[in-house]
């Protein structure tokens, strides 16, 4: 159709219209709505809808609501989506607009949809998506490259924007592979990246980079959970989390549940969104796990930072240039291309290093697994800067109260025994003579701090008494820095069914009263002694099976420990 002859159409479009509603009655208001639904122009659309409504006196709205449903039931509703299997990431084709780059057996494949388990999928539209996508051409021509200078062009791109030391960088170059990697079956934990300093020493400016070069990478200014949840289930987003006081708000906003498991793959948080629905069907269940990146210029909560590698900013001021998504665009397309080689490879596997035991361990060993892939010859490097941040996290540890009371609790401890017992008001006393007045530990919060850290109070005769055993106190003091694997002392032999007592730190023991549970805040009211405080030892009653008539023999024992002369 030529150019003059669509014009003349729509010029006589109006005078139609016009004839139309004129000549109509109400049985052609049908029709009407749906030519009006046709109508491209917003402006003429509302002029045609108040002349049929003024003609046959009925409400504007009604006829509004007619219209959008008639355009709804012309469009297909369509299934957009940002994940499946075999998906490597949305890209942009050669027309600009969104497509799925698929793995296929027969290799990549470029296409605006495709179908999985009988379901036809749609890539959400451009202005949907809250970054940047890589060009679909860059990624296929750099999927048939292996380049080895993606680690150490990785490290280039960031020293750009602002200074950290190379092992640090290391860190930070390795989780943005991690991210590309997050749905891979060998990884399970990711390492949640803090950058942590006073304002003005690089922290934001590094998170920018971080987020253009990253998968899928979002800048986030506010806690807002709607929007954390739509970002983490449908896009498995990289976050990056730039907020001064980060946990002082998400406590405002009851995000405190998001940012604790973001770190782990298959976590899920709750929320109850339609309670008239009534049970079963009032929660909507939110996958949160992805990538995460946080600055901030105050101390997170310390069990977030469990979750973390902390990495310092230090105080190096210089002309930096400032990131922007161009700058990163060209990694990203390599990147994205080195996830389609390896998302279906195993990772290699590594060994468990000592001094990375509990959290850091499950947080570090995806860190060790793609450096063996990506960067072999920086593995040891990486291994010594994990070991370091071990130390310094044991050394903060030493300093909590739990801390020490272990480091009170080793003085006071005998060698060599497989267990003994220590009074609680020894401990509390020598935790409080180092403590100011006002900061001196009460026997309450004494022992919701011994139980919370799994040791057993129990009350003899009013006496509160700490329970050690040798096993599960050397762990203790491990894992607070007392002491060294190689500090423990293997326990004395003892005789079968005897309990051993030293005259260290051990409480008597008094009869008359039965033992009951304590959190450290009994009296202790002084009773007479039993004969077993002058150097004797009650009968001691144990049960043995015979192994031919299955019959419990009772054993009595008397046996006499130490003699007091």
């Amino acid at each position: 159709m030529s150019e003059n002859r669509l014009k003349e159409i729509n010029s006589q479009i109006p005078k139609i219209f016009e004839k139309i509603i004129g000549d109509a009655e109400i049985g052609d208001i049908p029709e009407i709505i749906e030519a009006l639904a046709q109508v491209d122009s917003e402006t003429e659309r509302q002029i045609y809808i108040e002349k049929l409504c003024k003609k046959f006196g009925i409400s504007r709205r009604s006829v509004l609501n007619d219209v959008k449903k008639e355009n709804k039931s012309k469009k297909p509703d369509l299934n957009f989506r940002a994940q499946f299997p075999g998906l490597i990431e949305i890209v942009e084709d050669d027309k600009g607009s969104p497509a799925f780059l698929v793995k296929t057996e027969k290799g990549l494949l470029v296409s605006r949809k495709y179908e999985v388990d009988g379901t036809e999928y749609h890539p959400p539209e451009k202005a949907n998506l809250p970054f940047i996508l890589p060009k679909a051409e860059d990624v296929i021509y750099w999927y048939d490259f292996d380049s080895k200078e993606l680690f150490s062009d990785i490290i280039e791109y960031f020293k750009r924007f602002s200074f950290l030391q190379d092992k640090y960088w290391q860190i930070v170059a390795l989780t943005v592979f991690l991210s590309y990697i997050q749905d891979h079956p060998n990884i399970h934990y990711l390492p949640i990246l803090l950058f942590y300093a006073v304002p003005e020493r690089g922290k934001s400016r590094s998170g920018k980079a971080f987020t253009y070069v990253s998968f899928r990478g979002v800048h986030i200014v506010e806690l807002r959970e709607a929007n954390l949840f739509r970002y983490s289930q449908d896009l498995q987003a990289t976050l990056f989390l730039d907020i001064k006081d980060l946990w002082r708000k998400a406590e405002r906003n009851g995000a405190e549940d998001i940012l604790l498991l973001r770190y782990e793959k298959g976590a899920r948080v709750s929320r109850v969104l339609y309670p008239e629905r009534g049970s079963f069907k009032d929660m909507v269940h939110y996958s949160i796990y992805g990538p995460t990146v946080i600055a901030t210029n105050e101390a997170v909560h310390k069990i977030l930072d469990s979750r973390c590698i902390p990495i310092v900013m230090p105080n190096k001021p210089k002309n930096y240039e400032n990131p922007t998504p161009d700058k990163a665009k060209e990694l990203k397309g390599r990147l994205t291309a080195w996830r389609a080689r390896i998302m279906d490879m195993p990772l290699p596997d590594v060994e468990v290093i000592p001094e990375l035991s509990g959290r850091l361990w499950d947080i570090s060993e995806p860190l060790l697994r793609v450096c063996r892939v990506v960067n072999r010859e920086g593995f040891e490097t990486l291994k010594k800067t994990l070991i370091e941040i071990a130390g310094s996290r044991l050394e903060d540890k030493k300093g909590t109260v739990e801390g020490q009371i272990i480091s009170v609790l080793y003085e006071l401890s005998p060698e060599g025994l497989p267990e003994w017992s220590i009074k609680t008001s020894e401990v509390l006393n020598r935790i409080n003579d180092k403590r100011p007045e006002t900061y001196k530990l009460s026997p309450q919060y004494l022992g919701k701090r011994l139980k919370a850290m799994g040791l057993s109070t129990k009350v003899i005769m009013g006496y509160s008494e700490i329970r050690l055993k040798r096993t599960d106190f050397d762990l203790l003091c491990i894992q607070y820095g007392v002491i060294e694997n190689n500090d423990i002392l293997p326990p004395e032999k003892t005789l079968l069914n005897s309990t051993t007592l030293s005259k260290q730190g051990l409480s008597t023991v008094y009869d008359s009263r039965e033992l009951v549970e304590s959190q450290g805040n009994s009296t202790e009211t002084l009773l007479t002694e039993s004969l077993e405080n002058k150097g004797f030892e009650r009968l001691v009653d144990s049960s043995r099976e015979s192994a031919e008539g299955k019959k419990k023999i009772i054993l009595k024992t008397l046996k006499v420990l130490y003699d007091e002369v």
